[in-house]
């Protein structure tokens, strides 16, 4: 049984998020990145201080531009959606996904 040609549109559709993914990973706008954090010591006391550790805290764990993080987070999904259908083509007939 021959598979129709609506079958290679994930392979088209995760060629489509790994190409965007990377041309958001190149594309770093300055308005979407992050300051840098100063170094030395700090004058602040009382809620100014635990306001300011609070949101050094929460910036180690983004990223330096969030472009680039939704740039890796699109290749990735572009990556699984290819592999899956190219698996999906290896297992037996009723078994698929797509």
């Amino acid at each position: 049984m021959t598979r129709p040609a609506t079958d290679a549109a994930p392979l088209i559709i995760g060629a489509a998020l790994i190409g965007g993914g990377l041309l958001l990973r190149q594309w770093q706008p300055a308005l979407l990145s992050l300051p840098e954090r100063p170094v030395g010591p700090r004058r602040d006391r009382g809620a100014r201080r635990v306001a300011r550790q609070a949101r050094d805290g929460i910036a180690r764990f983004l990223p330096g531009n969030l472009t680039g993080s939704i740039g890796r987070t699109l290749l990735i999904m572009g990556a699984g959606l290819i592999l899956v259908r190219l698996f999906d083509a290896v297992v037996e007939d009723g078994e698929e996904l797509f």
